[in-house]
């Protein structure tokens, strides 16, 4: 939490996580600390964007943030079909949860729900190197959780190697109050 506590510039994150409650906690300290800041915040999931906001509310983020639009929370879909049209949905959710946002910002999302399969980490791994490589125009921060156990198990190390050369920072929080932050190179 110290390290989600100290940010004050834009990073590109990624959150590797084994327990959902902790990460979720990480990520709403996250998007709080933004509101705090002044920062508009988005939270896009695949989970039920009703259920998202009240876990929000319970968590301690006021409700006045989202009755003026200073959070926002999106229920992402994707295709299972196949990679090129999983890129596709992923695209169009880029365009949905960047429109009418204003720098300085903070987002919380995978776009890619189901990264279980080779086409579902493989377009994930494609859009986090797009953003790692434009992130000095990105216009804020963007936190991406990962739950190690539903990552393609076949070329985990592989793909795990790959994200990290694709954020700034990882925090891999694996169980309530464990973890730590590792910050690559700058890149």
């Amino acid at each position: 939490m110290k390290f989600v506590d100290s940010l004050d510039a834009r990073k590109h994150i990624a959150l590797f996580y084994e327990e959902p409650e902790y990460a979720r906690m990480i990520a709403f300290r996250f998007i709080k600390n933004g509101l705090v800041n002044s920062e508009e915040c988005v939270y896009a999931t695949d989970e039920d964007s009703g259920s998202i906001v009240l876990q929000m509310l319970s968590y301690g983020v006021s409700l006045e943030y989202f009755l003026t639009k200073k959070i926002r929370v999106f229920q992402i879909h994707n295709s299972c079909l196949n990679r090129d049209e999983i890129l596709k949905d992923s695209r169009k959710n880029i365009d949905m949860i960047l429109s009418a946002l204003r720098p300085p910002f903070r987002i919380v999302s995978r776009l890619v729900p189901n990264v279980s399969t080779y086409d579902g980490i493989s377009a994930e791994l494609e859009l986090e190197r797009s953003t790692h490589a434009r992130f000095d125009s990105f216009g804020g921060s963007l936190m991406c959780p990962y739950d190690l156990s539903k990552i393609e198990a076949s070329n985990r190390k592989h793909w795990l190697t790959a994200l990290h050369e694709n954020h700034h920072a990882i925090i891999y929080a694996p169980k309530f109050g464990e973890g730590g932050v590792l910050c690559p190179c700058e890149n």
